[in-house]
């Protein structure tokens, strides 16, 4: 049980950052696909600064700061220019994957997935009393990213449920015209969560190849920018909700990794927490049905 925990525990803050990601859009009016480019593009970064400086944090700093702009650029093309935010998020998760292949091959020489002794891992956080407390001891060594994700789960479901920011966030999600009434900028409202959500990625990426691993493989992400959006859906679009899809996910993903020791077929095994997603989606959409059903 400890081990399926440390698992799930371990799979979390990219599935959650990308929840959070996908929330914070969410409440303004905008579904980002481009979660799962930019999760891609930041793992990247990370690597490649990680290995250059020798720096696990200052990976983690350009990560940010790429998705970030990714986010900036995604927020111009859909506010400024009009297009469609499924045509953008297709776009980026095209070149997201391109890029990253190409620049491997540019860089390295190398096609597929790239490791070195240069690449520093981010630090794990060690609770030593933790050891002596069953099943609480799988919170034991984990990466300061999983920390940093709790931490701004909270802080971003108090942000925007018990502060003024967070009452423009809802409301531009409602109606722009009455926040624009209030003497506040909606579009503006819209390009700073877009951003956010771009720099949750960027944290994201930078834990699955400087984190959880100390490399980058090609399409690393392998869909957990569409797994935190689903989580977010779920949740109900709030930051506690985002968490607790993610928590079901990353325990989808802990359970594989056991259901691996008994010699089930890998391919079978990676399909579970897509299975599990499609279940999910499937019950929530029931529910709602039923909920319009009753109140009818």
């Amino acid at each position: 049980m400890e081990n399926i925990l440390n698992t799930a525990f371990r799979s979390l803050p990219p599935l959650l950052l990308a929840g959070l990601g996908g929330m914070i859009t969410a409440r303004v009016g905008l579904l980002n696909l481009g979660l799962e480019g930019m999760m891609l593009v930041g793992a990247f970064t990370a690597v490649i600064v990680n290995y250059f400086t020798g720096s696990a944090f200052a990976g983690l700093l350009a990560a940010i700061l790429v998705c970030s702009i990714m986010g900036l650029v995604f927020a111009v093309f859909y506010l400024k220019f009009k297009v469609d935010n499924i045509i953008i998020s297709v776009a980026f998760n095209m070149f997201a994957v391109a890029i990253t292949q190409y620049l491997l091959g540019v860089l390295f020489g190398t096609s597929g997935a790239f490791a070195s002794d240069r690449i520093r891992k981010l630090p794990e956080v060690a609770i030593p009393f933790l050891d002596q407390v069953p099943v609480l001891r799988a919170l034991n060594s984990l990466s300061i990213v999983f920390w940093l994700a709790l931490i701004i789960t909270a802080v971003m479901s108090f942000v925007i449920n018990r502060t003024t920011w967070g009452l423009h966030i809802r409301a531009t999600g409602l109606n722009d015209n009455a926040v624009n009434t209030a003497g506040v900028n909606a579009t503006r409202v819209r390009y700073i969560c877009v951003i956010l959500s771009g720099s949750l990625c960027g944290m994201a990426g930078a834990y699955l190849s400087t984190g959880y691993l100390a490399m980058f493989t090609n399409n690393m992400t392998a869909g957990r920018g569409y797994l935190g959006n689903i989580a977010s859906i779920i949740g109900n679009r709030t930051a506690g909700g985002a968490l607790a899809g993610s928590l079901l996910f990353s325990f989808t993903e802990g359970i594989t990794m056991k259901i691996q020791t008994f010699g089930f077929p890998s391919q079978l095994i990676q399909l579970v927490p897509y299975l599990a997603a499609f279940a999910v989606v499937i019950a929530s959409a029931c529910r709602k049905r039923s909920r319009r059903r009753a109140k009818a």
